[in-house]
């Protein structure tokens, strides 16, 4: 009896052992896979009791020693789990711009929030700095380029298809595009532009390699993809080549400076940039000598099926009230520009439009007609 007592006791001392060390290494790598969660709850009801019961020296070894240590410990704990995430999410298709998983950290004190200081340059040259960011109106005074140099934009030929004369054009004028709209281009908004330019002589060749990227409408003569920052280009006649290229490198220009811009705005720049300065040299001339522009609420509210079902109206009306811009309202111009490379994603709305004109639609539709009536009839 003693005997199997002996043998009981010695088994329970093994296993208990075992089980303290397995639990030990269970802890020490519970970083590197997941564990059950009744462990987890233990594990941490365990440090929880344990820390309750250190003395004030050790916990003061095991926390920051001022809130600048805090919060640098805590932002290397956010921007470690986020690049995990961020490598996982891209690797399954979801948006990147996900919430990160944060873990709890039982041993940490809790970081006080932070707060974002702005700072902006006023037309008049003085610095601004505020725990708020500075709201856009039609009072702004927008500090613009006036001359936007040759260098800021460079222009990659990817094929070598295109004559050089060709290509020697297109960088007039791409200069030309740029020289139009520097009065009301800002400064801050300006950074160094690449444009990468692919030219295809066959259309065949050109149509197969326009299907690699999903287009949500087809597209007989060039196109622009944001992802791959580049312009894709069937050659025609030297003349219709150097405005759709200039056309698809303005999209690429309006990318860089401003990011997500509205459809009209986005499209109007780019019809502008084709004739910049020359209104009677425009395409869209001819159009309106038989049809009139769109309501501006309808131009504003466009969406891509209304865009797909009559595109003639909304290229030419974009065009039409981007040229009203340039000709009588560029302060107007200058501070939508600002607004939309602010807004980051988000794109300007009827309402930012109003606040940045200072009247309602129906007065700036009245103010685009008389215009357009002037220019066209």
């Amino acid at each position: 009896m003693a005997s199997k007592n002996g043998i009981g006791s010695k088994f329970f001392i093994v296993t208990s052992v075992l089980t303290i060390n397995s639990l030990g290494v269970l802890y020490f790598a519970r970083d590197n896979f997941e564990l059950p969660q009744f462990l987890n709850i233990a594990f941490e009801f365990v440090e929880a009791k344990l820390y309750d019961k250190s003395d004030h020296k050790s916990l003061l070894r095991r926390t920051p020693h001022s809130s600048t240590d805090v919060s640098q410990a805590q932002r290397g704990l956010e921007i470690e789990t986020y690049s995990e995430v961020k490598s996982k999410l891209s690797n399954t298709g979801f948006d990147e711009h996900a919430a990160p998983h944060t873990h709890k950290c039982l041993d940490k004190i809790k970081p006080p929030e932070r707060k974002i200081i702005y700072t902006w340059t006023d037309g008049k040259g003085v610095k601004h700095i505020s725990d708020s960011p500075r709201k856009l109106n039609s009072n702004t005074s927008v500090q613009v380029a006036k001359i936007i140099n040759p260098e800021a934009i460079s222009l990659n030929f990817l094929s070598h298809n295109l004559p050089f004369d060709v290509q020697r054009a297109v960088r007039g004028r791409v200069q030309e595009a740029l020289d139009a709209f520097a009065p009301v281009t800002p400064t801050e908004s300006m950074v160094p532009v690449v444009a990468n330019i692919r030219s295809f002589s066959d259309k065949g060749e050109y149509e197969k390699y326009s299907k690699r990227f999903n287009l949500s409408k087809s597209t007989s003569t060039g196109f622009y993809s944001s992802g791959r920052n580049e312009s894709a280009i069937l050659i025609r006649d030297n003349k219709e080549t150097l405005r759709t290229i200039t056309h698809e490198v303005m999209h690429t220009i309006n990318r860089y400076w401003y990011g997500q811009v509205a459809k009209w705005l986005n499209e109007g720049m780019a019809e502008y940039s084709e004739t910049p300065g020359s209104l009677t040299n425009s395409a869209w001339v001819n159009h309106f000598k038989s049809n009139q522009p769109l309501a501006l609420t309808t131009l504003f509210e466009g969406t891509e099926s209304s865009w797909r079902k009559d595109p003639h109206q909304f290229y030419a009306s974009s065009w039409a009230f981007v040229a009203f811009l340039m000709s009588d309202n560029q302060d107007f111009m200058s501070r939508l520009l600002l607004l939309e490379s602010e807004n980051g994603c988000e794109e300007i709305s009827m309402s930012d439009i109003q606040r940045l004109y200072g009247r309602n639609i129906g007065a700036l539709n009245g103010d685009f007609r008389r215009w357009f009536r002037i220019k066209f009839q």
